[in-house]
């Protein structure tokens, strides 16, 4: 299973954002494996 967190970070030691639509990373984890992938939410600063 794979589960999303928003970051204000790029780092799994970085605090988990409160917004996820204007955090500036999603974190993916892979719950069974422990590996993640980091992308920067290119929409944060969008108007």
């Amino acid at each position: 299973m794979k589960i999303a967190i928003s970051s204000t970070g790029p780092d799994l030691t970085d605090l988990v954002d409160p917004r996820f639509s204007r955090c500036s990373f999603y974190v993916f984890v892979d719950v069974e494996t422990s590996e993640f992938q980091v992308i920067e939410n290119t929409g944060a600063r969008a108007q």
